[in-house]
């Protein structure tokens, strides 16, 4: 009798070590393989990072069509823009200066 006993218990004792086991490779495989939690922590990071950057193209538009709303309705706006890029009125001398050059670091 004491024979099986000692028998059962290394089954036991065999038995908790597969299940560790097996739990043990099965959270280094959900950690560590593919779609595992590093690989979605970085496509939540790129995620935000694309977000970031339509938040701001989509400022960049919004402010792109103010400017272009004003050009619309302001015609002082519009002059003002049209001087910026060299055009001038008939008869009008329009002088441009070179722009200083930037010192190099």
């Amino acid at each position: 009798m004491p024979y099986s006993k000692h028998r059962t218990s290394h089954k036991k004792e065999l038995y908790y070590i597969l299940c560790i086991v097996a739990v043990t490779v099965i959270l280094l495989f959900s950690f560590f393989g593919p779609g595992g939690y590093r690989e979605l922590r970085k496509a939540r990071l790129e995620l935000q990072a694309r977000r970031a950057r339509v938040d701001r193209l989509e400022r960049e538009n919004s402010d792109r069509i103010k400017s272009i709303e004003k050009m619309k309705s302001d015609p002082n706006t519009l002059e003002k823009y049209a001087r910026q890029k060299g055009y001038g009125r008939p008869d009008e001398i329009i002088q441009q200066l070179p722009e200083k050059p930037k010192p190099s670091k």
